[in-house]
């Protein structure tokens, strides 16, 4: 387990579940987020937004969906010291290849990824990762991927 799975573990683990009431996220490709739970019982804070599931490309499969984590306490930027409650990560899924790109990181002052917008972070270098490697991920493929070469999942 690299240190990165270790971090996303952890969050998920200290993260509260809140109500998923979600305002639109700022700057991300979804106009109006539907945040669901990612898996309530194994990962309690992590939600997807269904509503920014996008195919790219059926051949091969990959998909495009924002992955938040929310937090039940404030958590302070170490860029520049401002309290956030909320993490939104913009996944691209290369179903195909099994591997995973996260484009950005943006912290919220709000709940639910609402608020103003703290801090926008560049990509944090992964780039084409395994999906096998990483619990959320691998849920994420679960419900975004298509099955057994079969449509893409709408």
């Amino acid at each position: 387990m690299t240190a990165r799975h270790a971090f996303l573990i952890a969050l998920a683990v200290t993260a509260w579940v809140h109500p998923a009431q979600a305002a639109p996220p700022g700057d991300m490709p979804s106009a109006a987020a539907a945040w669901l739970p990612l898996d309530p019982q194994a990962m309690p804070g992590v939600f997807y937004d269904s509503a920014s599931i996008k195919v790219v490309s059926e051949r091969p499969a990959v998909m495009a969906v924002n992955v938040a984590w929310f937090y039940a306490q404030p958590k302070i930027s170490a860029a520049n010291g401002q309290p956030y409650r909320s993490v939104i990560q913009p996944v691209t899924m290369n179903c195909t290849a099994g591997t995973y790109t996260v484009s950005q990181v943006v912290h919220h002052a709000g709940e639910n990824a609402t608020g103003p917008i703290v801090e926008s972070l560049p990509p944090p270098g992964i780039r084409n990762a395994p999906i096998a490697q990483d619990p959320v991920q691998r849920k994420l493929r679960e419900i975004v991927c298509p099955v057994n070469g079969k449509g893409i999942r709408r």
